[in-house]
């Protein structure tokens, strides 16, 4: 109750959140876009066209929570929740495009180094940086409870990274001129992208999938299930997310006293596992039919 609670008030506060973060970001992706095509900066271009999909990604994340607010209606029976988890996954795999641009564009530098100005790619990237943690901070608190939040947070993180790398770019090129380090440190960049969103599209994933969520085992819930008094069998069970924070679970149960069954089930469930939107069907000994079960094969197969 108390992790709900705390979801539900960190969904007000995101919108608003991501919204300041969206104008830091933009003021200074013009900044370092001009400055990286000031300077011939392939690193400062690419951290200024990432915050580009910063803007996007949290754009999307806004849009994903607008639609996530809408209510239910019987063809829609959980309602639009699962519309963060495609903006999450969005966001993840937007990361794994541009890295693999930046990839691309890199390989081709170091092929042909180009001169760059390692001045003014230091001073704008130290200015990035410093918008990129701001931003970071504004959404850190909505961030923890919002998958879709946090794939815009991850954008931020990234940008973060390649802000980093062009400081060093940047200060390598003043004080050596070698040019080299332009497209190397945007390489290194776009492989801690690809790390650094791995987990969030993996995620995402699983919960398009519906599978088990993080933290839950679905082998005690069934055994705590059958540990109950009155109960015979347990089968048939699922557990899943609807959206962040939000879980579900259904499962058969067999027993001589469905009603009794039915209320210690639900509070066991409730208390010790946290799983409150619960379909728990309840079959007297004797009157299991495989027909009803997901998971079993219809009789005569």
């Amino acid at each position: 109750m108390h992790s709900q609670h705390k979801h539900i008030h960190t969904d007000h506060q995101a919108p608003k959140a991501i919204g300041k973060a969206i104008v830091i970001t933009v003021v200074f992706m013009i900044v370092e876009l001009v400055g990286g095509w000031i300077s011939n900066s392939l690193a400062l271009i690419s951290d200024g066209a990432h915050m580009l999909t910063d803007v996007g990604a949290m754009l999307l994340s806004l849009f994903a929570l607008w639609v996530a607010k809408r209510p239910r209606t019987l063809i829609m029976s959980f309602g639009y929740h699962r519309a963060e988890i495609l903006g999450a996954l969005g966001s993840g795999l937007g990361i794994w495009l541009i890295s693999g641009v930046l990839v691309y564009e890199a390989i081709e530098r170091l092929r042909s180094p180009q001169p760059v100005q390692g001045v003014i790619v230091f001073v704008v990237a130290s200015i990035g940086l410093i918008a990129n943690l701001l931003s970071m901070k504004i959404l850190h608190k909505a961030k923890q409870h919002n998958i879709n939040v946090r794939g815009a947070y991850l954008h931020l993180f990234a940008d973060a990274l390649g802000s980093v790398g062009a400081i060093v770019a940047g200060l390598v090129l003043w004080l050596t001129d070698w040019r080299p380090i332009d497209p190397i440190i945007t390489i290194c960049f776009s492989v801690l992208m690809l790390i650094s969103s791995w987990e969030l599209v993996k995620e995402a994933v699983g919960i398009l999938m519906e599978s088990t969520p993080q933290g839950i085992d679905p082998a005690k819930v069934q055994s705590d299930l059958e540990a109950l008094p009155l109960v015979k069998e347990v089968h048939d069970l699922h557990i899943w997310t609807v959206s962040n924070g939000r879980l579900a679970l259904s499962v058969h149960l067999i027993s001589a006293e469905p009603e009794t069954v039915l209320t210690t089930a639900n509070h066991l469930l409730k208390t010790k596992h946290g799983i409150i939107h619960t379909t728990i069907q309840v079959e007297r000994p004797g009157h299991f039919s495989s027909e009803r079960c997901y998971d079993c094969k219809p009789v005569g197969l």
